[in-house]
C-alpha cells in the first residue's frame, strides 16, 4: 500500500512540476485556460484523497462549513468593506469591531476562521489584511452573490433533506414543482422556486447576479460550430434561423451572434416570459435587432419551422416528465430539417464533485443534471433523436437533436 501511495504522489508531483514549468515559461495561463485550471484543481483533490484517512474524510466538511459561515456573516455585516483595500494596509480586531459596533471577541473569532482558511491574512498577532479573494467580497459581484445564494438557499435546502424525505418518502426523486425541497425548507410548499425568488426584490437581485458564476463555466456553444446555420441565411429569407427558448435576457444569444459571423440578428428570436423579454428589450441595447417573443416553454411553441431551436440551462431545472412536455412543444414546431441544440451539464458515469453538487442543487428544486442516456430517454419520448454531442472538459456539452 505504501508503494502504491508513493507512486500516486510521484505522478502528482510530475503533473504539478510540469504545470509550474509551463507557468514560468508563459505557455500556460490559469486565468484563461479553464481546462488546465480544472486539471490542476483535480490534482489537488487527488492529493487530498490519496493521503486522507477515514477519520480525515469524516471531519473534512467541518472546517469548510465554518469557513463559509464566517464569509457569509462578514458579507452580511459589510465587514470586508471595513478592511482597507490598499496593498499592505491592515486593521486591528479592536478597530474592526468598533467599525461594526460589535463585540471584539466575537469579531476576533470569526476573523480567525477567515485567516485559518486563507480568506484574510494575519499581520502580527491582532491585525488582518485583505487577500485577493477577500477584496472581491467588498463589492456586489457574481462571486459575492453566489456565496450568499449558496448559503441562504442551497445550504438551507440540503439541511432540510432528512426531514423532507421523512415526510415524502423514498419512492421517487423530487419531481413536483410545487413540492420542492427548497419550498419545504422555507415553509412555502405550494409555491414554485421562481415564486419564492420573486417574493423579494433583493433576493432575486442576488440570485440573478450569482448566476454569472455559472455562466462563466458554460459558454453558449462549447465546441460546436453553428456556421452551417449562418450559411443558410441566404436561403428562405423569411425563415427564423435561431430561436433561443427560455433565453432570459439574451446573454447566450449575444454570445452566439459573436461566435457566428454571418448569422443575422434580425432572424434570431429571444423567447421567455413576458416580463423577462420586456426587460431584455429595455436593458440590452445590443439586442435591438433581435425578435422578442413572449412565451412559456411549458406551453405551445409560438415560432414554427425555425432552422435551430436552442435551449441552454433550462431542462436541468425540471423533472423528466416536465422536460418531455417542454421538448414535445418544440418537436411539434420543428420542420424536417430543424435542429434542437440543448446546452447542459453532461454527467459521466464518474462525475466530478462539482457536477454532483450541481445535481444535488437541482434536486432541491425538483430538477436534475443528466447523463447521455438520460437525455436519450427524454428526447426519445418527445419524438426526437440525438444526432451529435459536442463536449468539452469540465462537463458541459451541446446535444444536437433532430426529429425522430
Amino acid at each position: 500500500m505504501a508503494s502504491t501511495l508513493a507512486d500516486t504522489l510521484e505522478a502528482l508531483a510530475e503533473r504539478l512540476s510540469k504545470t509550474a514549468q509551463d507557468l514560468r515559461s508563459g505557455s500556460l495561463s490559469l486565468e484563461s485556460d479553464m481546462m488546465q485550471r480544472v486539471s490542476l484543481l483535480k490534482a489537488g483533490a487527488d492529493l487530498q484523497e490519496a493521503v486522507s484517512l477515514p477519520r480525515d474524510r469524516a471531519l473534512m466538511w467541518l472546517p469548510q462549513l465554518a469557513h463559509v459561515t464566517a464569509i457569509r456573516l462578514f458579507i452580511k455585516w459589510k465587514a470586508f468593506e471595513k478592511i482597507p483595500v490598499d496593498d499592505g494596509a491592515t486593521i486591528s480586531y479592536d478597530d474592526l469591531a468598533a467599525e461594526l459596533n460589535a463585540d471584539v471577541s466575537l469579531i476576533t473569532r470569526f476573523s480567525r476562521a477567515l485567516v485559518a482558511n486563507g480568506t484574510l491574512k494575519l499581520v502580527g498577532t491582532d491585525r488582518v489584511a485583505h487577500t485577493d479573494f477577500s477584496r472581491i467580497l467588498t463589492t456586489p459581484n457574481p462571486i459575492w452573490a453566489m456565496i450568499q445564494e449558496g448559503f441562504d438557499s442551497q445550504l438551507k435546502a440540503w439541511a432540510a433533506m432528512p426531514e423532507y424525505f421523512d415526510r415524502f418518502g423514498l419512492g421517487t426523486e423530487p419531481e413536483d414543482r410545487l413540492q420542492t425541497v427548497r419550498a419545504f425548507a422555507e415553509d412555502r410548499l405550494g409555491s414554485t422556486v421562481w415564486e419564492i425568488l420573486h417574493s423579494s426584490e433583493e433576493r432575486l437581485r442576488v440570485f440573478m447576479l450569482a448566476m454569472g458564476v455559472i455562466e462563466e463555466q458554460m459558454p453558449p456553444l462549447p465546441a460546436y460550430n453553428l456556421g452551417w446555420a449562418a450559411e443558410a441565411a441566404g436561403r428562405d429569407a423569411d425563415r427564423p434561423l435561431l430561436v433561443d427558448v427560455g433565453g432570459g435576457r439574451g446573454h447566450a444569444l449575444l454570445g452566439i451572434l459573436k461566435l457566428t459571423p454571418g448569422l443575422p440578428a434580425h432572424r434570431c428570436v429571444l423567447e421567455d416570459l413576458p416580463e423577462v423579454v420586456e426587460a431584455a428589450s429595455r436593458e440590452v441595447p445590443e439586442l435591438a435587432e433581435v425578435q422578442m417573443v413572449a412565451m412559456d416553454f411549458h406551453k405551445e411553441q409560438p415560432v414554427r419551422g425555425a432552422l435551430v431551436y436552442y435551449m441552454r440551462r433550462c431542462l436541468h431545472d425540471y423533472s423528466d416528465e416536465e422536460c418531455v412536455n417542454m421538448l414535445q412543444h418544440i418537436s411539434g414546431a420543428m420542420a424536417a430539417d430543424s435542429r434542437l441544440l440543448i446546452v447542459e451539464t453532461l454527467l459521466s458515469d464518474l462525475p466530478s464533485p462539482f457536477q454532483v453538487a450541481l445535481d444535488l442543487s437541482m434536486m432541491t428544486i425538483s430538477g436534475k443534471e443528466r447523463t447521455l442516456d438520460n437525455f436519450r430517454d427524454i428526447t426519445g419520448k418527445a419524438a426526437l433523436k440525438i444526432t451529435k454531442v459536442s463536449q468539452i472538459p469540465g462537463g458541459s456539452a451541446v446535444i444536437e437533436c433532430a426529429l425522430a
